[in-house]
């Protein structure tokens, strides 16, 4: 009788023990997941301890990922949305990314579209949802800006004083690591919305908050 009662107690231990593993579990994975799903850096933290041994991504890979994502988390009303099939990530000018952008898009879909890249030399607005704008020439991004500017195309780059020129997203390097910071003001100009989980980890964000939709 002894002997079966500390078996049931046994039992109850492990179930309680397993219970509060799960329960850290749970609790461990649904940052990942929730940070894994936005696609931002800390994605690629949480991504790098579970994957131990794999090299660290390059600058442009961790920069391609962000392109990849912010379609994920900006919306077009139906209404103003494109007639293109496909959701274009287009690269304008130079590009830094070499193979690492298409590799990180294939078989993905963003709002039931295929993902494909397009590299042009000029931007334009009836083919893309998202333009990084590359190179250093201010007149050249300017000019870059100025032929997306009614539309509703994401633009993207990390040129410097890219918001000062009028672009949405700026890429930056903080301590070696990959952010952004978004020019709202640009952004409420078009018929595109950022969420509000994106804005939420950007390093700045300027202009007023509208009510973000959460696609």
């Amino acid at each position: 009788m002894r002997e079966a009662g500390t078996q049931v107690a046994r039992r109850g231990t492990e179930s309680a023990r397993d219970a509060a593993s799960s329960r850290f579990t749970l609790l461990l994975s649904r940052p990942c997941a929730r940070l894994l799903a936005i696609g931002l850096l800390s994605a690629f933290l949480c991504s790098s301890t579970m994957l131990t041994g794999q090299a660290k991504p390059s600058e442009y890979a961790v920069k391609a990922a962000y392109l990849l994502n912010f379609g994920k988390f900006m919306r077009v009303p139906s209404s103003a949305e494109s007639s293109v099939n496909s959701f274009n990530i287009c690269v304008v000018g130079e590009d830094p990314f070499g193979r690492s952008l298409d590799q990180i898009t294939t078989n993905e879909q963003i709002d039931g579209r295929p993902v494909r890249v397009l590299r042009l030399d000029e931007a334009d607005p009836r083919q893309c949802a998202i333009a990084f704008i590359g190179g250093s020439d201010e007149r050249r991004i300017g000019q870059n800006i100025a032929a997306l500017k009614d539309s509703d195309t994401l633009t993207v780059s990390d040129a410097p004083d890219f918001l000062m020129h009028g672009g949405m997203i700026q890429l930056l390097l903080v301590s070696n690591h990959v952010r952004f910071s978004v020019n709202l003001d640009a952004v409420r100009r078009t018929h595109l919305t950022l969420s509000s989980d994106l804005l939420r980890v950007a390093v700045s964000v300027s202009g007023n908050h509208p009510d973000e939709v959460q696609p």
